[in-house]
């Protein structure tokens, strides 16, 4: 396999008495996609947050390229759930903001921001505010951002979360599309195991809180995958294991936040 890219060693967290993470190990690969599946309240959007060095572990570390991660660095982007866009600024200048805040404004960056933003199909929208943009074109721009800083590893938060269904079926194809291009490391949160199924090399189990690695899912599908590969009955049994995984955690889960 190679050295990792990434690696997570006993990680734990609590906020208050309130347990969230417990031993999370990982390791993942260069050019790897690897999606997070769990009941709500599992822990993993805190555990993609210490990943992005916005939240900190009180036990345990995490290693890129054997470097510690400590803070928000430049080898790491992040896609929210939200796109939180800055209004007043074009579609152009919201992609370039990462590398403005970091100092990185030159001719070469320009035009890698501009080729990105052809690459996730927003060529010719440069000049276009949020606004005059649909859901699915403003997470485009907010991938192109996070990618415009060149990052070392992806990580993206239930990116397409608020996106209809029919949109949401294209994303996942364009994603593949665009990761295919350059093979970033990825870390993808989903609450959509058939998203999670499709877009990886491997699916991440978690058990509901404190969040813990249950299993690992890997997915022998061939790349490329058309989304009719969903249809298949491969993905189908793939489906069925994980939601069998997680069943029991979910439904604990929902029947603690109704009562």
């Amino acid at each position: 396999m190679g050295a990792a890219k990434l690696t997570v060693a006993s990680l734990h967290k609590s906020f208050g008495g309130l347990a969230v993470l417990e031993d999370v190990s990982l390791a993942v690969t260069p050019g790897e996609f690897v999606s997070f599946v769990g009941p709500s309240g599992c822990g993993k959007t805190t555990f993609l947050r210490i990943i992005a060095g916005l939240e900190s572990a009180d036990h345990g570390g995490i290693r890129i390229d054997d470097h510690p991660v400590t803070k928000p660095g430049m080898d790491r982007g992040f896609v929210f759930q939200a796109d939180s866009l800055l209004p007043w600024r074009t579609v152009f200048n919201n992609a370039f903001i990462g590398l403005e805040v970091n100092g990185a404004i030159n001719p070469e960056t320009r035009s890698r921001t501009q080729a990105l933003l052809r690459l996730v199909g927003l060529g010719g929208f440069e000049n276009y505010y949020p606004r005059q943009l649909s859901g699915g074109m403003r997470q485009r721009v907010n991938l192109a951002r996070a990618l415009a800083v060149n990052p070392e590893v992806l990580l993206m938060d239930e990116p397409f979360s608020s996106l209809d269904a029919q949109t949401r079926e294209i994303m996942q194809s364009e994603l593949m599309r665009i990761w295919s291009s350059g093979r970033k490391t990825v870390l993808f949160i989903t609450h959509q195991i058939d998203e999670a199924v499709y877009l990886s090399d491997r699916v991440v189990v978690f058990s509901r809180r404190p969040g813990r690695i249950s299993e690992i899912v890997a997915v022998d599908l061939p790349r490329p995958r058309p989304l009719s590969v969903k249809r298949s009955p491969e993905f189908v049994a793939y489906v069925e294991r994980i939601w069998r995984l997680i069943e029991d955690d979910v439904r604990l889960s929902v029947l603690e936040e109704g009562g």
